[in-house]
């Protein structure tokens, strides 16, 4: 709904469905799509809901029922004495009837009108406002006529949502109840049947009997209403009823119970799973990490056995047959040439050669040695190249190895031996992928992970860089999919592999804080993607040259970002391309600016922000005040509206997480082009 709740500001959020009155929810609810002439009011009389008939009956034409929230019922009739005094009567716990209120409309005929108000309570039994019912009496048949179908329309209301209501005379008389409320229990509905005590109890679950006859017996006593949850026993086995009951009193005293009841049986059971699932979780975790370290140490053996075998049987086996012919004949020709200055000179050369060989050699056998991990800032992308180099004697020359550098992506906190050897170990299974040749793509950029997002990618938030190893390969079949990272399980035959290079990457990412996942399309190829964090003292990824390749611009933006990592990152990056930036943290905060009058030329907003206002009504209410403005929605969930996106033709949508040069097009495009623009996958 887009009303507040009953007794807070206008810019409140409403409260927790959870802990919120369900009753006074679910009656504004009724209220605004029932064809009866109802309102419901705060304490200051303000309008929280009004029925389409309402405003009909009351001339109010020029208002809606959405309009008319939050405005005075001072604001339509006059504040007379007389109309204080009742809505006085009625806030102060009283229940006013009127049958002869007369109403003159603005062609001069009067029109009479029955009316009923009475107070509406919060959860802690305290009032939040008042609820009035007007029907409109021309003649006693037509008056009986109109009672007949509002209670035909209650019937049919409570059929719709399935809600039974109970009217008990507390001091003897009969327990009426409505046909729901009969079938809701398992009885044949018979229109307003009589229920005896002996059966109630009979209905009632016997472990929830005492409390509901102790809970009944104190709302009797203090006056007011209760509300509680309790269970029934019926043809259809246990069910759980939500229940709630107000006194209604005659001359100083109770006479009736009042109330209504709703099936909350499959509410309760997602409730008891979610309670076992957060019960057992904890326990899961530990058990999980507990494996995970203890396989750690085998997988890092493993891999360090399986590293020494493929380097030195693809780059250090060749290397050293050169170098074992070279080394085991520089004696000969230094005895050779002994007496021969100059030529002793050059085999003196080639000995110097040699040994810076063998040096290099044993470089390339050091970097998979076995050592725990020593995370460091390290720069990505020199990784990634003096990587690329080694994989191209690794994996042969029938696979072409593509890195292109971009200039920007500044350095993360990791092992950058473990992390050489991740990629070695990606581009080892992506050979494997291509028996007859392909391409490995290595790819990094950096990317902001939203407080959504990490926890769907069970990391923290903040800035990561994004490390992409993609090949032309077969593709993974879906039917191993969910084993890949498995120790120990492989594709390849006895012999072949030991099925720990992928478990070994995964692990390190772990360990590092990071995240991995991937994409594939069999028969396509397979893209890996390792999430690395960010080093806190990297340097800055924009460089002269990158701010030119990039589309800039000096334009406002109002940037709204309700997570503060997130907000400092993209403001960051949006100044390094030129922007001036103002950024607030919700909605209220932005509106507050425009209305202050800030120039800008664009709104970029997070969709989803805490609060009554989401992106989407962020960016109307800007729109109405600032036509023409551009916007671009940025987005964790992939299941926006599309219905937003088709309606508007200046809107844009960045998926996060996004990388920078898909922010610089976005915004760019967003100021320079006001055509609609398909969502970014």
């Amino acid at each position: 709904m887009t009303t507040s709740a009953a007794g807070l500001q206008p810019d409140d959020p409403p409260p927790d469905a959870a802990s919120s009155d369900l009753s006074s929810w679910s009656l504004k609810d009724f209220i605004e799509t029932t064809p009866s002439c109802m309102a419901m009011f705060d304490t200051q009389m303000r309008y929280l809901a009004v029925s389409a008939r309402y405003l009909v009956d009351n001339e109010i034409t020029a208002e809606t029922p959405t309009t008319i929230v939050g405005r005075s019922v001072f604001d339509f009739r006059p504040a007379t004495d007389k109309a204080r005094e009742t809505n006085h009567r009625v806030l102060s716990g009283e229940i006013v009837n009127k049958d002869d209120f007369s109403f003159r409309r603005s062609d001069g005929t009067v029109t009479w009108m029955r009316w009923h108000m009475q107070p509406w309570r919060l959860p802690d039994q305290s009032i939040g406002g008042a609820l009035l019912a007007m029907e409109t009496v021309t003649a006693p048949n037509e008056a009986a006529d109109r009672l007949a179908a509002s209670e035909s329309l209650l019937r049919l209301s409570q059929e719709a949502g399935h809600i039974g209501s109970y009217d008990w005379d507390i001091g003897g008389g009969p327990n009426l109840w409505s046909d729901e409320q009969c079938r809701l229990h398992g009885i044949e509905p018979s229109g307003a049947r009589s229920i005896s005590i002996d059966e109630w109890r009979n209905l009632m679950h016997p472990d929830d009997l005492p409390m509901l006859e102790q809970r009944l017996a104190d709302i009797i006593e203090t006056g007011g209403s209760g509300e509680l949850e309790h269970r029934i026993r019926g043809p259809n086995g246990v069910r759980w009823i939500y229940s709630r009951g107000q006194i209604v009193g005659g001359q100083g005293k109770p006479m009736r119970l009042i109330g209504i009841n709703m099936d909350i049986t499959e509410r309760r059971k997602l409730e008891d799973d979610l309670r076992e699932l957060t019960r057992t979780l904890e326990q899961r975790v530990e058990q999980e990490v507990a494996a995970r370290e203890a396989a750690q140490i085998k997988l890092a053996h493993a891999q360090k056995i399986r590293s020494i075998g493929e380097l030195t049987g693809g780059v250090a086996h060749d290397f050293n047959n050169l170098l074992t012919v070279i080394t085991g004949t520089i004696d000969t020709l230094a005895e050779g040439v002994a007496d021969r200055p100059h030529l002793a000179a050059i085999v003196q050369m080639i000995g110097s050669a040699a040994d810076r060989g063998a040096r290099l050699t044993s470089s390339l056998l050091a970097f998979a040695r076995k050592q725990p991990l020593r995370p460091r800032s390290t720069d990505v992308e020199a990784l990634i190249a003096t990587t690329s180099d080694l994989l191209k004697s690794v994996l042969g020359r029938q696979i072409e190895i593509d890195f292109a550098r971009r200039g920007y992506v500044g350095t993360v906190l990791v092992d950058p031996d473990q992390l050489s050897s991740a990629l070695v170990n990606l581009g080892i299974n992506a050979r494997d992928a291509m028996p007859n040749g392909g391409r490995l793509t290595i790819d990094a950029d950096t990317v902001a992970i939203d407080q959504d997002e990490a926890a769907v990618r069970d990391i923290a938030a903040g800035s990561y860089v994004a490390i992409s190893v993609t090949d032309t390969g077969t593709g993974i079949d879906k039917a191993i999919q969910s084993k890949i990272y498995e120790p120990f399980f492989s594709t390849k035959g006895v012999g072949k592999g030991t099925g720990l290079g992928l478990s070994m990457v995964y692990g390190f990412v772990k360990q590092s804080e990071g995240h991995i996942d991937f994409e594939t399309v069999e028969g396509k190829g397979t893209t890996f993607r390792l999430y690395l964090p960010v080093s806190d003292d990297a340097p800055s990824f924009v460089v002269d040259s990158f701010r030119k390749r990039l589309p800039r611009g000096h334009e406002t933006i109002l940037c709204v970002e309700d997570d503060a990592i997130v907000r400092d990152f993209v403001t960051q990056q949006l100044q390094a391309l030129g922007y001036r930036t103002v950024a607030v943290g919700n909605a209220t905060e932005a509106l507050s600016k425009v209305r202050s009058g800030l120039a800008l030329d664009l709104l970029f907003t997070d969709i989803v922000m805490p609060g009554s206002m989401d992106g989407w009504k962020l960016a109307e209410l800007i729109r109405q005040m600032r036509p023409g403005i551009k916007v671009v929605y940025t987005t964790g969930y992939s299941d926006v509206s599309s219905e937003h996106l088709s309606s508007d033709a200046g809107i844009m949508l960045l998926e996060k997480p996004y990388r920078l040069s898909r922010l610089a097009e976005v915004v760019r495009n967003a100021i320079d082009n006001p055509a609609p623009v398909t969502a970014d996958r």
